[in-house]
């Protein structure tokens, strides 16, 4: 099996859009009120002490809402739950599942109940 050679020519390329300049109507300059000419005044440009202010304050902010993302990921793991492996036989497996089809409940709501029994049972 051999590939099918493509060639540039199979491909149909658009051509470039033309930029358009903004076209202004004539009658739109000379219909609009005279009281309209009042432009509104450019804000004043900050000066070097006011924006490195604004960029300290800012870069503050930023890193305090960063500690308290960190902060609430750090009290999100605290509550992360921690997984054993138990080497079962095929008879012990069996009654577990037994036990949690019976119950309706999975089986590892049973090996919990299970541990705690025996955890309390012992002063643990």
């Amino acid at each position: 099996m051999s590939k099918a050679r493509l060639d540039l020519k199979d491909f149909s390329i658009a051509s470039r859009r033309a930029e358009s300049k903004p076209q202004v109507m004539p009658g739109a300059i000379g219909s609009r009120p005279a009281t309209d000419t009042h432009v509104m005044p450019m804000l004043p440009r900050p000066s070097e002490v006011q924006r490195r202010e604004t960029a300290e304050s800012r870069a503050i902010a930023q890193e305090d809402v960063r500690y308290s993302l960190k902060n609430l990921q750090r009290a999100k793991q605290r509550n992360v739950k921690f997984f054993i492996n138990i080497a079962l036989d095929y008879e012990m497996k069996a009654r577990l599942q037994r036990a949690a089809l019976e119950n309706d409940v999975k089986m590892t709501a049973v090996v919990k109940a299970a541990l705690d029994c025996y955890l309390s049972g012992n002063g643990y």
